[in-house]
């Protein structure tokens, strides 16, 4: 039990020593925190995209302020399906890749905080399932494998929305289920395929016993 306290250790503190490497020696990363941390700026800041200065929520921070927005504007009960705003009137659309990594963005104006509240509950309520299949299987193999699966899918699923919620740096990947894009959706599949098969293994060892 000391040995494996002193790998989990081992294993923090080189992910901290990690990441702060990779935040000081990559400007990609530490821009992506820095819109994080300060999505709106009242003054103006170099712009990477045109080379002009402009307020961080006209450039950089521009798809989070108006993921952001977006849910505002949804309230508690939502705009209605298929009611969402999501272009100017000229076209042109508000949220960049809307379908794939904002989906989210557009769930929550639609069907409102509630709606939004209660498709994460699912997501919950999926993983919550997953780690009871883990633990009912009977051999060590099955138990690691549910538990990664259902892991690696609770992950995803945060990922995604804190970034979009700001509650940690945004990293665009795809919504289980939800996002736009098939190998997404086959890979998400195979996640709950694989939980089944796990299950049904240790109900049937059990059925036998």
């Amino acid at each position: 039990a000391t040995a494996r306290v002193k790998f989990i250790a081992a294993f923090i503190g080189l992910f901290i020593v990690g990441s702060v490497a990779v935040y000081q020696g990559t400007p990609h990363v530490r821009e992506r925190v820095v819109n994080w941390l300060h999505p709106w700026t009242s003054h103006a800041v170099c712009c990477a995209l045109t080379g002009q200065k402009t307020p961080r929520q006209e450039c950089a921070s521009y798809q989070l302020v108006q993921s952001l927005y977006s849910i505002g504007h949804g309230g508690y009960g939502g705009t209605g399906l298929g009611s969402g705003v999501f272009t100017t009137p000229q076209g042109h659309p508000l949220i960049p890749y809307l379908n794939t990594d904002f989906i989210y963005s557009a769930v929550a104006q639609e069907i409102g905080l509630i709606g939004a509240s209660a498709l994460l509950l699912i997501y919950m309520v999926f993983c919550l399932r997953g780690f009871r299949v883990a633990l009912a299987a009977n051999d060590g193999f099955s138990k690691l494998l549910a538990a990664g699966l259902t892991f690696g899918f609770a992950l995803q699923t945060f990922v995604i929305v804190g970034g979009i919620l700001r509650v940690i740096p945004l990293t665009g990947i795809t919504l289980p289920f939800v996002s736009y894009g098939g190998s997404s959706v086959i890979a998400n599949f195979l996640v709950v395929a694989g939980l089944m098969l796990v299950s049904h293994r240790a109900n049937s060892e059990r059925g036998a016993a």
